[in-house]
This record gives structure tokens, C-alpha cells and sequence, in this order.
């Protein structure tokens, strides 16, 4: 089914897509929360599920939607109209899978698909896939490999394991000596999944010895859950699987190589979110069988409610992730405990004592639970060295035995709702990494005492040790008054590798650039996302940290000139983002050579820019040619959004590397710019996918007309989207060949009538999503036939 919903999502039919794993206990209110998050219904209030209901129904209907449903562990009927999903719902489809053939499952089907094991021959087209077809000839190595399918049993995950295993390996007798692996049985009684065990466990003997408990810990998260790579890395440096290192750089560095090592290898798969892997639920189970034969890997993970005493003692790792139970046993005997895991689970309190026997406990984690307080048992956890409270919404205090974590090195306190930060953690003087922020809308508990700074004074500089520190806060804070002092503080810091954070004035960034000893000791961190400036008109929004993917990301403000510390870290940075600068007319300001490593750029409202790149300008500003290097040379995303003044996008000459690397493209609200690709830009955007145009009230052409266009040009564009473009009329004057278009997506554009004859040689083309009227009113050249088209229509 993942692969049907990747299919889906390219051909770009559909205005949203879903995915929802569904638990165990198949609760509606999990369905709705996924697809509220899905479709971003920010809304205040505790709406019950009948309210909610209707709200999803009411936004979905007149919208084209497939929600994928994965039933796997559902035996009973879940009622997708208490979901907010209805008949009524004419533009929206459901797709689920399901391990128990039930017709009622969902309220009944339209179209049912058994799906079978792989057929015998498309198990070895699979295979040699897999393996690489030039190992087939190999007389040796052919009669094994098809006895090796066969030990497969048609099983796509089983194929794609050994499938790696086996990659360009062009010894016979490692292939005989797998397959003996394979058929030979195990010391260990028959249990489910046999032969996925095995396929699995041969992988698993080949692993580097420090590899090994990683991948097993995988078992300790519940079928598919969905996990971070950071988070990952955090729990495996918490458990002590990187003994040897004792830098977090290091330690990310080789969480990143064992991670990609795992994907290689086919026993992980990315995630549906940006930079998160999961597991295929059989390798979960086999992990988890593996993990308990093993001496001290004793996991515990259930959904069960009901958790006899017994089992908390055995555990050496626990997991009762998303268990909808309000209460734990008062004192848990479990002084072997290493990993407990509680998130988005129903807890709202902690009995007083629950932590009195986890003296060694190395991992808690408590992210989106409901509890407002931890217990003062927490001073017991002398052991703990990951501690995430991350999205605990109600949380509004720590308690001051949060100083007694003395061995403490990660500590995820965001999203909550505390005041301000206790300053016992100055007394975490082993303290690695420090992620806080902190909202305007909380209120002071303590109404007696004045008005308190979020960050006390003399916490952070007391963090001698920290190498990865991010605060963040809303830029229009009151009670960010002290920011200046909390930068001081951060300048002292030595270790320093990456720094998340939001400075509110030029001035401090200049302070921090000028004094900070991290940095002017490296003159470089790992990783960084700065914020310098306020966002003047949005005085209430807030960055949210590692949400870009780049490492290095830096966003200025409402500036207006453009200092030497901005230009010292832009030089550094993968992703830029300008946004109200008062004085810029375009980025060649920042010279070419502070450009080359931005990977994306974001500018937004800067009302003076009339273009983003001008080499006029360049070539009059820094005389010595050294100067002028390769603008753009590795940029993949632009965004440019209302430039009132702009222009155009490229002024001037264009270097042969500038934009060659340019895959995605949107402009919106530019209102001056007549026309969006000259000549010289055309033959640069060889690697474009993506280009969306919006709200350009003066746009007539997108590609100049006079220009000498190659029909080859843009051959790797699949999506393009024009929206209320008013006096569009031309997409481009020849048509051209277009070898990777799918999807065309037209909407107000009552001037442009001639895409047929535009997008006439699109053999991909998929869908173009258009308005009836808008349709009825194009040209047809005479080559070509209405007919054509109708199969890609998909009126809007």
C-alpha cells in the first residue's frame, strides 16, 4: 500500500493525501487527530469527537482526497462516518489494508484486492533487481540464487533483505553458505515468521558489533512508529552505544553513517516525514525476539492497559507508547530499568514514588503526555542521561531536584508550558544539549513575586560542558528583556557546536560574532539556526528549530544594510531567508561568493528589491573579478514572495554553474514583473521539477517572447502551477517537448489559451487540474485533437 500511495501522490490527482497507522484498539479520536494535523485545523477548544467529526467533514467536501488506512492489527468495524468521512464525499476516496479479511471492516467496499505473495517469476525479476543482473550469467552462482528465491517464499521484504545481502557479491560460496544459513534450522523453537527471522537474523551477524544494539532498539517502538533521526541518535548515545565518543558531533556523525547503513541494507525505510525512519513491522517482531534471547536486552512494549508487577521488574527497556491508561503502579520495583518510553500516552500524573527504584535509567521519555508536574522521585534517576519532555503542552513547572540529574546530557524541554527555566539546571554540569522555548501566552504562577525572565541569570554560562543549545522564544516576548545577558552568557560557552536561537537586534548578533569563544575558536559550528531580527509585521511568529532541513540555516530580518557578522555566516549557511529588509534591491549585495553553498533561499516583503540576482550591479560594486564568483552555484529551492518592486528574477550575465542545480521555483505576489525567464536563465534550469506562480497581477509571459528556446529546454519539469495570473497570455511562443511533465495546474488565467498547443509533445502529461470555463475557452491549433486531453482532465 506504501507504494500505491507514492503512485497517488505523484500523479498529483488529489488536492490532499492521508496516512493513518492504526492501533491495536482502533480509536476514532487517533484517525481524526491524523487527519486534523494533515490538514492543519489550528483551532482553540476540546472539541469532542462528534464536533470534530463534522469539522473534517465540512473541509473535505468539495475536496479530491484518498485516505490510506492501515488496518493491519484491526479485527473490529471502525465507523468512518464517526471519523468525519462520508458518502456525501464525492471527490474523496478510501484505501485500506488489512491483515483479517472482514467486508464491514470499514462499512463495506467497492473493490476488494487479495494480495498474493510474488509470482514465481516476478520473486527473480525482483531479486536480480536487487541483486544486480550482471551476477545472473555466473553459471556458479545462477542454480543458488534460485534455490535462495525460493527460501524467499515470494516475500517482497524477504527478497529485498538477502537481495543486499547479496549485492555484487560475486563469490559462490558465500551464496552457498547463505543458503545453507537459510535452510538449516534454528536452535531455537518454531515461533511465527520463521523464515523471516532467519533472513533477518543473517543480516543482522553481519553488522559491525557496535551496529548491533542500535538496530535492536528499534524493537522497543511500536509496528511503524515513525522515529527522528536526532531522537534516534539521542536514545542510542543515552543507552552508551557509543562508548568511545565522548563529543555529540561525533556521535550524530555516526549515528547518520549507521542509520544510512541500515536503509542500505533494507532493515529500515525513510520515513513519510522529513528525516524520520521506521521499521517494517515482521523486522520489528523478529528485532524484538532477537533483543529478549539476548543477556540484558529484556524489552517490554505493549499497548495493554493492564501491566502486572512482574513485568516492570524483568524489563530492562519499556515501552507503553500511546497507552491510554492514567495511572502507573505507585513504586515500580525495576532498578535494572534502562529505557522507559511513555509518550503520547493518557498519563496526567505521576504517583509521588514512581521513580524511587530507576537508579539506573538512562532514557525517559514523556513527550505529549498531559501531566502538569514531575514528582519529586525524580532526584532517584542518578543514571539518567536523556531526558525528553518535549510537547507536554500542560507542563508549568519543573521541580528543583531536576539539579540532582548530575549525569544528565540531553535535556528536550520545548513546547510546554513553563514560565520560566529553574535554575537548578545550572547544576547540570554534564548537561551536552539544552533544547527549551518558551510561549508569550503562559502566565506567571507565582503572582506574588514580580514579573521573572524566562532564562534566570547565571544558568547557561554555568552549562560549561553544553556543545548543542537551542532557545526558543516568540519575538515579541516582554520577558525577553534579557537577551543581551543570556548572549554574554552563550559567548562563554567553549564547547559550543550548534546553536539554535533568535537574536533580537543587530547589535547582540554582532556581540555574539565578535565575543563568542566557540566561535572564534572554530570559526564554524556543525550546525546552526540563527534569527537575527524581528519580523515586524508578524510580531508573534516563532522558528521552530530543525524544522528546515538544512544544517545551517540563517534568517535576517528587517535589516537595512548588511554587516560583516551576517555576511561571515551566510558564508557558512545552507539555507537563507531574507525577509523585510528595508534597503536591498537585490542579493548581489551579499557578493557572489557569500552565495555559492546556499542550498535554499527564502526572500520575502524586502520592498525595495527589483531583482534577486543583478550583475550590473555586482560588477559595479566589487571591481576585482575574484569578487564576482558563482552565484547560486548549489541552490535547489528559491522562494520569492511579495517584492512589489521586483523586476525580474536574473539581471545580467549568467555564469555557466549559476542555477544548475535549481530544482524547485515558486514566485508569489510580485506584482511589477512582466515577464519570469529571460533567454540566458532558460538554458540554466536543466534540473527544474517544480514551478508555481502565483498573484502576479502583471505577468504576461513565462518565458520571453524573442527568446532562442531549445525545444529540450526544462526537461525534468513535472509540475507546474499558474494561479490568478490576470494578464498571462503565453507560456512560451514555440512548443516544446516537456519529456517530464505530469501535472499542469491552471487556475485563473483567462488570457492564456493557448496550453494545448504549449504542452502538445507532454508524453508523461497525467492531470491538468483546470476550471471548466477556463478549458472551454482555448485555442486548438490543428494538429491538434481535443480528444486528446480529455483523459488528463480534472476540473476544479
Amino acid at each position: 500500500m506504501g507504494m500505491l500511495h507514492d503512485r497517488v501522490g505523484k500523479s498529483g490527482k488529489f488536492y490532499i493525501i492521508f496516512w493513518v497507522n492504526v492501533t491495536a484498539k482502533g480509536r476514532i479520536r487517533d484517525i481524526q487527530d491524523k487527519i486534523w494535523e494533515r490538514l492543519d485545523m489550528k483551532v482553540d477548544g476540546n472539541y469532542g469527537a462528534d464536533q470534530r467529526a463534522n469539522m473534517i467533514s465540512e473541509k473535505l467536501m468539495d475536496k479530491s482526497y484518498v485516505l490510506f488506512l492501515d488496518l493491519d492489527d484491526i479485527v473490529s468495524e471502525i465507523d468512518l462516518g464517526e471519523v468525519g468521512i462520508h458518502d456525501e464525499h464525492k471527490h474523496g476516496k478510501v484505501v485500506f489494508a488489512c491483515r483479517y479479511k472482514n467486508n464491514n471492516i470499514c462499512g463495506g467496499t467497492d473493490e476488494e484486492m487479495n494480495v498474493q505473495r510474488l509470482s514465481d517469476k516476478d520473486a527473480e525479476s525482483f531479486f536480480w533487481e536487487m541483486v544486480g543482473s550482471d551476477l545472473k550469467s555466473n553459471p556458479d552462482i545462477k542454480p543458488v540464487a534460485k534455490l535462495i528465491i525460493k527460501e524467499c517464499g515470494g516475500m517482497p521484504l524477504l527478497i529485498k533483505l538477502i537481495g543486499n545481502r547479496l549485492a555484487k557479491v560475486d563469490d559462490p560460496a558465500i551464496w552457498r553458505d547463505l543458503l545453507s544459513q537459510l535452510r538449516s534450522p534454528t536452535m531455537e523453537p518454531q515461533e511465527p515468521l520463521e523464515e523471516v527471522y532467519k533472513a533477518f537474523k543473517l543480516v543482522y551477524e553481519k553488522l559491525l558489533e557496535e551496529e548491533k544494539p542500535c538496530l535492536l532498539y528499534w524493537a522497543v517502538f511500536p509496528a511503524g512508529y515513525e522515529i527522528s533521526r536526532d531522537h534516534i541518535i539521542d536514545c542510542w548515545r543515552a543507552e552508551q552505544f557509543f562508548s568511545s565518543q565522548k563529543k555529540l558531533p561525533s556521535t550524530r556523525d555516526s549515528g547518520h553513517r549507521i542509520l544510512d547503513t541500515f536503509a542500505r541494507k533494507s532493515l529500515l525505510e525513510k520515513g513519510r516525514k522529513l528525516g524520520h525512519f521506521k521499521m517494517y513491522e515482521f523486522f520489528q517482531r523478529v528485532a524484538l525476539r532477537i533483543a529478549n534471547l539476548e543477556k540484558n536486552l529484556k524489552f517490554f512494549v505493549t499497548e495493554d492497559e493492564n501491566i502486572i508487577d512482574e513485568e516492570w521488574e524483568r524489563a530492562r527497556r519499556v515501552s507503553l507508547i500511546r497507552v491510554r491508561r492514567s495511572t502507573l503502579p505507585k513504586r515500580p520495583q525495576c532498578c535494572g530499568i534502562l529505557t522507559l518510553l511513555l509518550q503520547e500516552s493518557s498519563l496526567t500524573k505521576f504517583p509521588r514514588e514512581f521513580f524511587g527504584y530507576m537508579c539506573g535509567l538512562q532514557v525517559l521519555n514523556l513527550h505529549e503526555i498531559r501531566i502538569t508536574s514531575l514528582p519529586s522521585s525524580i532526584c532517584s534517576l542518578t543514571n539518567l542521561k536523556g531526558l525528553f519532555i518535549n510537547n507536554c503542552s500542560q507542563l508549568v513547572q519543573l521541580p528543583s531536584q531536576i539539579g540532582d540529574l548530575q549525569h544528565l546530557e540531553i535535556l528536550d524541554i520545548r513546547q510546554t508550558s513553563l514560565y520560566s527555566l529553574p535554575v537548578e539546571i545550572g547544576e547540570l554540569f554534564n548537561l551536552k544539549c539544552l533544547r527549551v522555548s518558551f510561549t508569550e501566552d503562559v502566565g506567571n504562577y507565582n503572582h506574588v513575586e514580580e514579573v521573572k525572565p524566562m532564562i534566570p541569570s547565571k544558568v547557561i554560562v554555568r552549562l560549561s560542558k553544553l556543545e548543542e543549545l537551542s532557545i526558543d522564544v516568540s519575538h515579541s516576548s516582554s520577558r525577553y528583556q534579557n537577551a543581551a545577558e543570556i548572549i554574554r552568557e552563550i559567548s562563554e560557552l567553549e564547547e559550543l557546536t550548534t546553536l539554535c536561537f533568535f537574536f533580537p537586534e543587530m547589535a547582540s548578533f554582532n556581540s555574539f560574532i565578535q565575543n563568542s569563544k566557540s566561535w572564534t575558536g572554530s570559526n564554524s559550528f556543525r550546525s546552526f539556526n540563527i534569527v537575527v531580527g524581528c519580523r515586524r509585521n508578524n510580531p508573534a511568529s516563532e522558528f521552530r528549530v530543525f524544522e528546515c532541513p538544512a544544517e545551517k540555516h540563517l534568517r535576517f530580518y528587517a535589516g537595512n544594510e548588511f554587516p560583516n557578522a551576517i555576511l561571515e555566516v551566510l558564508k557558512q549557511a545552507k539555507a537563507l531567508e531574507l525577509i523585510g529588509h528595508q534597503t536591498a534591491t537585490s542579493l548581489s549585495c551579499f557578493r557572489a561568493d557569500n552565495l555559492q553553498g546556499v542550498e535554499e533561499c527564502i526572500v520575502e516583503e524586502c520592498n525595495q528589491m527589483e531583482n534577486i540576482i543583478d550583475r550590473d550591479q555586482t560588477s559595479i560594486a566589487f571591481q576585482d573579478n575574484d569578487s564576482i564568483g558563482v552565484e547560486f552555484e548549489n541552490l535547489k529551492i528559491l522562494h520569492i514572495c511579495n517584492l512589489p518592486k521586483l523586476k525580474g528574477i536574473w539581471r545580467g550575465s549568467i555564469k555557466s554553474n549559476s542555477l544548475c542545480s535549481l530544482t524547485t521555483l515558486s514566485l508569489k505576489g510580485c506584482n511589477s514583473i512582466g515577464v519570469l525567464f529571460s533567454q540566458g536563465m532558460i538554458i540554466r534550469l536543466s534540473q527544474l521539477e517544480k514551478l508555481e506562480v502565483k498573484d502576479c497581477c502583471l505577468l504576461k509571459e513565462i518565458i520571453e517572447d524573442g527568446s532562442t528556446v531549445e525545444p529540450h529546454s526544462f526537461p525534468k519539469l513535472k509540475y507546474l502551477q499558474l494561479h490568478d495570473l490576470p494578464e498571462l497570455s503565453s507560456i512560451s511562443h514555440i512548443s516544446l517537448n516537456w519529456p517530464s511533465l505530469e501535472t499542469v495546474l491552471i487556475k485563473p488565467c483567462m488570457k492564456l489559451r493557448n496550453l494545448p498547443h504549449t504542452i502538445k509533445n507532454a508524453s508523461k502529461l497525467k492531470t491538468i487540474h483546470c476550471t471548466e470555463e477556463w478549458w472551454n475557452q482555448q485555442d486548438w491549433p490543428n494538429d491538434t485533437n481535443k480528444d486528446d486531453f480529455k483523459n488528463f482532465l480534472s476540473f476544479i
